[in-house]
């Protein structure tokens, strides 16, 4: 591990971001990412636990001088349970550069056993990450549904319904799950304990985290069971106005998250139609979706989402696709990109947008 000299531990200190004033945080903001400072002033780790964000402070002129966020989880490999962080805001001041400030606030979500990770990362933090010795890049899929109410009668008409599972509607409101979707995704997760491939843990302890962020966000999720047992869900919910910088003001939808046992086709097909029934909803123009694992690709890619194998739109999509990258320290360190499963519930994509 590289050592920080002591003249720069002793120009910095780092304490928890969540404690700098708005005026402080903003004007560091304007510095890091000019585009969209107030942005940071409605961060997602404001409004999280203290330890999940640290700032570096310059003691002599009480300046922020970096930041860097993570958002804890809890992975599971072949079985077995980790604690994880996955690296979210990590910014530095360009003027500030060249004194380790960002391999110093990184290093503070470090611990022995621990997996880091990240998702959607920008071309600096892949350079930065690389010489760390991380692994990756490696790109994700970012798939979009045009005009979902069009496709939400096409879907119907095609995909039919099964009679071997039945389909249960959830609105989560107020950052409260209801206590038999809390039931139903526990035993989900208990199900796909040792499946393959490394996935974040989706119970109901990360899903009641998740949604307790942002309380007035609404969730519409779906959950699929066959013969009593519930086998996967899907939730989505509509992305507010000006939260993705690409669509601006066009009204959208987010397919947050989805599960199968097994990746079972005919549970994903289903449940990605009822995705698109919501977005329809929901009077979106475009579902957006962010996956890393094939089987969500053909599934989707089959009831209509668009995918960057398509030749026109394709390369837009590919290009504005996050990648992913994580630590070859500890458990991460046998790790293949196939090895890896996420969607817009891991990292903070989800409560970035």
């Amino acid at each position: 591990m590289d050592e920080v000299p002591l003249y720069q531990r002793e120009t910095y200190r780092i304490v928890p971001a969540s404690s700098i004033s708005d005026d402080t945080l903003l004007g560091f903001a304007s510095t890091v990412w000019p585009d969209r400072s107030r942005r940071m002033l409605t961060a997602w780790w404001r409004c999280a636990a203290p330890e999940c964000a640290v700032a570096a402070i310059d003691e002599a002129s009480g300046d922020v001088a970096g930041i860097c966020a993570g958002r804890p989880s809890i992975w599971v490999i072949g079985g077995k349970i980790y604690d994880t962080v996955s690296i979210c805001d990590w910014f530095v001041d360009p003027r500030r550069q060249g004194k380790l400030l960002g391999r110093r606030l990184l290093r503070r979500f470090e611990a022995p056993g621990r997996i880091l990770n990240g998702l959607s990362i920008s071309d600096v933090a892949v350079a930065y990450l690389k010489r760390m010795g991380w692994a990756g890049p490696f790109s994700s899929s970012l798939m979009a549904l045009p005009v979902p109410g069009v496709a939400s009668l096409l879907t119907r008409l095609r995909a039919g319904r099964c009679s071997s599972l039945e389909l249960d509607d959830h609105v989560v409101t107020e950052g409260q799950l209801p206590q038999a979707l809390a039931t139903d995704l526990d035993l989900i997760e208990e199900a796909r304990a040792h499946e393959l491939p490394a996935r974040m843990r989706r119970g109901a302890d990360t899903w009641s985290w998740h949604v307790s962020i942002f309380p007035d966000r609404v969730y519409r999720f779906c959950l699929a069971s066959r013969a009593g047992q519930p086998v996967g869900y899907v939730a989505v919910r509509k992305l507010a106005p000006g939260g993705s910088r690409q669509l601006g003001n066009v009204p959208g939808a987010l397919v947050c998250d989805l599960v199968a046992l097994g990746d079972d086709p005919v549970v994903l097909r289903q449940l990605g139609a009822r995705a698109v029934a919501y977005a329809a909803q929901m009077h979106a123009v475009v579902a957006l979706f962010v996956t890393t694992s094939p089987a969500h690709r053909s599934i989707l890619g089959s009831i209509g989402f668009i995918s960057s194998s398509l030749p026109l739109l394709g390369p837009t999509l590919a290009r504005r696709a996050p990648v992913y990258m994580w630590s070859r320290q500890g458990p991460g360190g046998a790790l293949a990109p196939d090895d890896v499963t996420m969607t817009f519930l891991d990292a903070a994509l989800d409560l970035d947008l």
